[in-house]
């Protein structure tokens, strides 16, 4: 069976997306590699849980539950909508909205996959980690069975 990492990695790859997987603390030493306009796919560690057939003799599917940063490289110092400026130059506008769209397209090629996608939620992230990061933290429950390869 392909675990979620080699999943969420190949995604990533195909829409050409930077991944890189890992705990927090190594995924915040990009501070200097981090390039303007590059999309990243930051996965922290996932926790796995396997799930057994009815007589607890074999393992039929495996339930994965973690978050990623679905990101780009930011000026610190722009405004986050509007606040001191025009909103066509906002974090929002030029580094998270544009994302939304990229997170439903994994969404549903993970839907197109032989899994059940149980949870699949955002929320906005600001000057995020060492190499302030702008676009999305994102959360996945994933219930694949072993038969996918």
């Amino acid at each position: 069976m392909k675990d979620i990492v080699r999943i969420l990695e190949e995604i990533a790859e195909d829409k050409g997306i930077t991944y890189h997987y890992g705990k927090k603390a190594a995924l915040n030493l990009l501070d200097g590699t981090a390039e303007a306009g590059k999309t990243y796919l930051l996965h922290e560690y996932t926790k796995r849980r396997s799930e057994y057939n009815t007589s607890g003799t074999k393992i039929t599917a495996a339930n994965y539950e973690g978050k990623f940063f679905l990101v780009r490289h930011s000026d610190f110092d722009r405004q986050y909508f509007q606040e001191t400026g025009i909103q066509q130059t906002s974090k929002y506008v030029t580094d998270i909205e544009p994302l939304l769209s990229v997170f439903e397209e994994i969404g549903n090629t993970l839907g197109c996959l032989d899994a059940t996608v149980q949870q699949w939620e955002n929320i906005d992230v600001t000057d995020a980690l060492d190499a302030n990061m702008d676009g999305l933290l994102c959360s996945y429950k994933i219930h694949i069975p072993i038969k996918y390869e």
